[in-house]
């Protein structure tokens, strides 16, 4: 008899506990799935050349820019304009340094001195200020991520690879760290059918799917471009199914929601 109830007390607490583990994929439930589209470095030009292109699909992209201090004027002005479109700008450092690696050799406080303080300075005074920062080269560890969100609401880092859809870490999961996949041409991974893969498996698991690109050409002849026609069938694909092209600093605000 006791044995019976021994058995009834675990399976009752079994039960509990794997309802409360399952709502936490269930966060998402009542998410609107989509895409983030995000891009690296300083083609400012390239960035606004797409944004004509992709502008009847309603989309919505994070452009995380690097040496601020060496933009024109007129590049400065289209990052005003992408911004007032609906656009987001980011940070990528001032002087694109590998944060951790540059961290283990000179410190934090010069790190910040040198990369974070003078950006979020120079972007501030041309009303371009930001809440979201991506890593350069993606180089990150549990020290970076704990500085840079000090300063930051959301940081972005990378992934790579091929993984089944259910493996992949490129799905946003209510944290301020987020991991980008990779879409320039030159990546092993590479292929537009795979990244159409990765949206079919957000839209049917209500998540958001992050990509991150470096410069969009009409063709690809170097690394770290994207070709028009894979941001053509992003964009398409999130349009025709209604989903929703969300900007980096909106995964943030849905993290505060809950």
């Amino acid at each position: 008899m006791k044995t019976k109830k021994y058995l009834l007390l675990f399976l009752t607490i079994m039960l509990f506990s794997c309802s409360e583990n399952d709502d936490i994929p269930n966060q998402q439930s009542n998410l609107q799935s989509g895409v983030v589209i995000s891009f690296d470095d300083d083609y400012v030009d390239e960035w606004f050349e797409v944004n004509n292109i992709l502008q009847s699909y309603d989309w919505k992209a994070t452009f995380f820019v690097t040496r601020f201090n060496q933009l024109s004027t007129s590049e400065i002005q289209k990052l005003k304009d992408l911004k007032s479109l609906g656009h987001e700008i980011g940070g990528h450092g001032l002087n694109h340094l590998n944060a951790r690696n540059f961290i283990t050799a000179n410190g934090t406080a010069e790190y910040l001195n040198q990369e974070i303080i003078p950006m979020k300075t120079l972007m501030n005074n041309n009303d371009l200020s930001t809440t979201s920062f991506a890593y350069p080269y993606g180089a990150r560890n549990t020290t970076t991520d704990n500085l840079l969100l000090n300063h930051f609401e959301i940081v972005r880092g990378t992934t790579y690879g091929s993984a089944n859809p259910a493996s992949q870490i490129c799905f946003y999961n209510y944290n301020n760290l987020v991991f980008g996949l990779g879409i320039d041409k030159n990546y092993s991974h590479f292929s537009n059918q795979y990244f159409l893969s990765l949206l079919e498996y957000a839209k049917n698991n209500n998540k958001i799917v992050i990509f991150y690109a470096h410069k969009p050409v009409p063709s690809f002849q170097n690394n770290y471009e994207t070709e028009y026609q894979t941001l053509i069938e992003i964009c398409n694909y999130v349009k025709t199914n209604n989903m929703k092209f969300y900007k980096i600093s909106e995964l943030f605000n849905l993290q505060n929601s809950i």
